[in-house]
């Protein structure tokens, strides 16, 4: 895992020109930020540290299609659909990536589900 933990780190991985893009940022206290991105959406998982935890995912509180499937492309090849609902605009995405840089917290922009709980 690369520890993209700069602005400018998320900024360069953002702006490929990829349709998939698949975002980790690993803080030096071992909290994790993962992104995944199919153009204009992304959803994001957050990580107390990278080894055991359920994390949390993002939930969309505005999504009005939840039954949609949005395709992500792992960097490793591997498809994966996961629900709209747990999407936002990349420009939101973008807000909770540079805010968990910022501030080294869960970012409060987006709203989350505990998977721990179980997600659907």
């Amino acid at each position: 895992m690369t520890k993209n933990h700069r602005k400018e780190d998320i900024e360069r991985l953002l702006s490929g020109e990829s349709q998939y893009k698949e975002i980790w940022v690993e803080l030096e206290d071992g909290q994790v930020i993962m992104a995944l991105i199919n153009r204009d959406w992304g959803w994001l998982m957050y990580l107390r540290n990278a080894e055991g935890d359920a994390g949390f995912s993002t939930i969309n509180p505005d999504c009005q299609n939840p039954q949609k499937k949005i395709e992500y492309i792992l960097d490793n090849g591997q498809h994966d659909e996961y629900p709209a609902a747990w999407a936002y605009p990349i420009d939101t995405v973008r807000a909770a990536l540079h805010e968990f840089v910022e501030t080294h917290r869960i970012p409060v922009c987006v709203c989350w589900q505990d998977n721990a709980l179980g997600i659907g």
